[in-house]
């Protein structure tokens, strides 16, 4: 059980590794030394695949990559006393998207996702995709036998960096009204939607079943992570589940439950630990948002919860240029947002990325925001 005020870091690159040439214990013993309780890990055997996120390394290193092994990660830290979460991209597979059409979501508008960027989204009503997705989290638990596994992307489709503060929910289209989950929403709740079309199924539900559309969507979502946690604790019955949560509260007029599926009431009962996206500078929030996000979470679910701070700014350029973030998130900006949450009764930070502070302790010998993480933890 987290006790403590919590310090993880999402290592979801190896360029501790291949970039900066750390060994497993040297990297275990950095963290333990920077204060770092957990870290949610992108490990080999689940391969998420890159996003936002891409492992950089020179050709001298990158020579090496074939040599790392996750389960020497994962031991080295737990050697230190850290706890080792695996990283699951539940709905989040372009890959798979790739190699099969019918997996792409249909939206409200008619249309297929197209990808945004790096993203396009599975909707958790793909029961066959499901269960794959739950057999190769149950090998990697198998494998790695990590503290918790932590479930990304699991939601139902949709690029949420996108909805900033002076949107509507009605900016952007509702997922997924394709033939496959039409018919098993049918089936589940008994509403008879008229008509196949994507777009006049949507308009039909808003009218006459939005509720119905609402709880099934939600449902959906809780009975996966059951799923999953089911099959995990077959194999380590002390396996903890950490779930990815949008930062929407009442937000967007319900979207969190009603666009993305996710009741926070509801994914209490199968989830040990919320962690709550609450990328401020992304989302155009000022740092005093993220305490109040968290806390509403932390309320709302009676959960272990903490907060994600972003270590530097990101999604300036091409697509994202139109909205104006701001270009720079400083060290006093960053202390400011951990101090805000320690101050709140929200169990921890975790910081996005792992690779942005090393860029800045072991390239430029800047460890401030560390010190700040640290020196909030030591208040609590």
């Amino acid at each position: 059980m987290m006790t403590k005020f919590q310090f993880g870091v999402k290592s979801y690159d190896e360029d501790w590794f291949l970039r900066h040439g750390l060994g497993y214990q040297e990297a275990a013993q950095l963290l333990r030394d920077w204060g770092v309780t957990f870290v949610l890990a992108k490990s080999r055997c689940l391969s998420p695949p890159d996003s936002v996120v891409e492992s950089e390394a020179s050709p001298e290193r990158a020579a090496c990559c074939a040599t790392y092994d996750d389960r020497r990660f994962r031991d080295a830290l737990a050697e230190e006393g850290i706890a080792y979460w695996a990283t699951v991209c539940t709905f989040y597979d372009p890959q798979a998207v790739d190699a099969n059409p019918s997996l792409r979501p249909i939206g409200s508008d008619g249309r297929p996702m197209e990808q945004i960027d790096w993203y396009v989204g599975i909707a958790p009503s793909m029961d066959g995709y499901v269960a794959k997705k739950t057999a190769l989290v149950e090998q990697a638990v198998e494998m790695l036998e990590p503290d918790g596994v932590f479930l990304s992307f699991t939601r139902w489709p949709g690029f949420w960096e996108l909805w900033m503060p002076h949107h509507t929910r009605r900016d952007f289209p509702e997922y997924s009204f394709d033939p496959h989950t039409l018919d098993r929403f049918t089936r589940e709740t008994g509403v008879d939607v008229p008509t196949r079309d994507p777009a006049g199924a949507a308009r039909w539900i808003e009218a006459h079943a939005r509720q119905a559309w609402t709880d099934w969507k939600c449902q959906v979502v809780a009975d996966v992570v059951r799923q999953i946690r089911e099959g995990c604790r077959r194999i380590k019955p002390d396996v903890r589940i950490m779930l990815n949560l949008l930062p929407f509260g009442a937000d967007f007029d319900g979207a969190q439950a009603q666009v993305f599926g996710q009741r926070i009431e509801a994914l209490a009962d199968v989830v040990d630990v919320f962690e709550v996206m609450t990328y401020h500078q992304i989302l155009k929030r000022p740092t005093n948002w993220l305490p109040q996000i968290g806390e509403a979470v932390k309320s709302r679910s009676g959960c272990e919860t903490v907060c994600t701070l972003q270590a530097k700014p990101i999604y300036l350029d091409g697509i994202y240029a139109r909205d104006h973030r701001s270009p720079t998130l400083d060290a006093e900006e960053f202390a400011e947002a951990v101090n805000a949450v320690a101050h709140s009764s929200v169990d921890g930070v975790v910081v996005f990325v792992w690779s942005d502070l090393l860029e800045e302790a072991l390239k430029q010998g800047d460890t401030r925001r560390v010190d700040a993480i640290r020196a909030a933890a030591e208040r609590r």
